[in-house]
């Protein structure tokens, strides 16, 4: 959260690119106010799922009745800090991260079963489909070879843990390869988007296929950070190119701070929202968010034809359309 609401502003970086906002528009239908600043946010079957890290519990507003419940709480949640969650809508089942990666702890909502799952050290070879319900993306910083990697990690004995994609080098403990995650469970698509440069690597599980999508931002990968005693640290000069992002399974919509030609006749320095095809990988088109209490846009999910918007404490649902 500091790397987003800090590292933003006041640096930007700029792209010879013109972006086009003619295909997209958004209508704004829905304002919800939550107990605390939103940290993570999912959506599914027409329920909003936002996790506040002050209060430690997870809330659930339901778009067709106007109502938000507790949906997790520190009394019942075996976990200090949620770091990531996942859905599996096909079985209503609930994927919460600890705050190191190493452990997840699965919730059916039908039953209200909960179930800790410890990541085991062994690995043995085992299909793609057995596993996907349980196997995330996950980075991994290789010591030996000082090299940040991409896997896929399976949480259900037998373990797949299989290395997708390696980081360009830096020497910087894998800070520059720093970055979030986005599936989607209908399309079977995985994401990692970077904060720092406009590479983002989609794997494909249906076909175990690795794809890099370049971003029309066109910011290479580079050490953005410094040695500090014995760790190191994120540099000042470091800008975040890549905030937040969403997926449907057609589309990839990223919230990018990058500047683009445009600005320079409209004056508008906000963030866009670009949008890529997932298949292609091409830019679609890209559309702005509208401003709300001077908060910056924290988080993103989509829902049909709706999508939803994080600010600080306030969630926003708009209707969105191509043209």
């Amino acid at each position: 959260m500091y790397i987003l609401v800090k590292g933003a502003e006041p640096d930007r970086i700029f792209t010879d690119h013109t972006r086009n906002y003619d295909r997209y528009k958004l209508q704004a239908i829905d304002t919800v106010q939550f107990p605390g600043r939103v940290s993570i946010m999912k959506v599914a079957q027409g329920n909003v799922y936002g996790y506040v890290y002050s209060k430690t519990a997870i809330l659930k507003y339901n778009t067709h009745l106007h109502q938000t419940d507790s949906f997790f709480t520190n009394r019942i949640l075996p976990l200090s800090i949620v770091t990531r969650l996942e859905i599996d809508t096909n079985t209503n089942t609930f994927y919460l991260f600890d705050d190191i990666g190493k452990k997840i702890t699965s919730y059916q909502s039908g039953t209200g079963k909960l179930d800790s799952i410890i990541y085991p050290d062994t690995t043995t070879a085992r299909s793609f489909k057995d596993i996907y319900e349980t196997a995330f993306l996950i980075t991994n910083y290789d010591t030996t070879k000082k090299v940040t990697q991409l896997k896929l990690r399976n949480f259900n004995a037998p373990v797949q843990d299989s290395t997708l994609y390696e980081f360009p080098r830096f020497e910087d403990g894998g800070l520059s390869a720093d970055g979030f995650y986005i599936r989607n469970m209908p399309s079977r698509n995985h994401f990692y988007i970077p904060f720092y440069n406009s590479g983002i690597i989609k794997y494909d599980e249906q076909h175990n296929k690795i794809q890099v999508i370049h971003t029309i931002d066109h910011t290479p990968p580079s050490n953005i950070a410094v040695p500090t005693g014995n760790i190191y640290t994120r540099s000042s000069k470091s800008i975040v190119v890549n905030s937040t992002a969403t997926s449907d399974q057609e589309h990839l919509y990223i919230l990018s701070y990058v500047l683009s030609k445009d600005v320079l006749s409209s004056g508008y320095r906000g963030p866009a929202i670009d949008v890529y095809n997932i298949m292609s990988g091409k830019y679609e088109g890209s559309f702005r968010l509208p401003g709300y209490q001077n908060s910056p846009v924290l988080q993103l999910a989509k829902c049909s034809d709706t999508l939803i918007a994080a600010y600080e404490k306030n969630i926003l649902l708009f209707k969105l359309t191509s043209q």
